[in-house]
């Protein structure tokens, strides 16, 4: 198989974007209610706190806001023969390779942004990560989520199907032989037990 190179689609952008809208003006709303408190306790000296959240809140969001494009950008996703790769990052690049030797479930998750903007994400969970709740790696933005769930469940099967002995070359006798033999042989490790 040739490696197949992808990026999460335009949509997670907007997904990014609106949820860190959605969290400033959540802060906004908090920031109100506890202006609100304050002045019904303080009267007229609670007033500085409404100024200094919308300050540090414009300050985050901005700052959300502006690396939120260069974090999308540095999205990229590897499907090879053995493994998975995601690479992302802005000042700090990181590389993680999943294995398909690894690999103990692929799930795939689509909240209810992701369902409006049409993606989702695939979740890829790792006998290493078996204790805890998370995935070990997540593709996340994707338009195409189930065809790429597909390509990683089938490159996966194929490639553990590689890794055990096959019977491709025999003929494989009907099972009602194969039960006959193992019959047998629980037989004959009964008589010697015995003995």
């Amino acid at each position: 198989m040739d490696t197949k190179t992808f990026q999460p689609g335009k949509e997670y952008l907007v997904k990014l974007r609106v949820t860190f809208s959605i969290i400033a003006f959540v802060i906004l709303l908090f920031g109100l209610f506890l202006t609100a408190l304050i002045m019904a306790e303080e009267g007229e000296g609670g007033c500085i706190a409404f100024p200094i959240i919308l300050t540090l809140d414009l300050v985050w969001y901005g700052i959300a806001m502006g690396l939120s494009g260069p974090y999308y950008r540095s999205l990229k996703y590897e499907i090879q023969d053995d493994e998975v790769i995601v690479r992302a990052g802005i000042w700090e690049k990181s590389v993680k390779h999943v294995p398909y030797r690894t690999v103990t479930n692929l799930t795939v998750k689509r909240g209810i942004l992701d369902r409006w903007l049409g993606i989702g994400t695939l979740n890829i969970q790792t006998a290493g990560m078996s204790g805890t709740t998370g995935a070990e790696e997540s593709l996340v933005g994707l338009p195409n989520v189930d065809e790429i769930y597909e390509t990683v469940g089938t490159e996966m099967r194929r490639f553990r199907g590689g890794m055990s002995p096959t019977m491709a070359d025999t003929d494989v006798p009907e099972s009602a032989d194969v039960m006959q033999e193992i019959l047998v042989e629980i037989k004959a490790i009964r008589e010697s037990l015995e003995k």
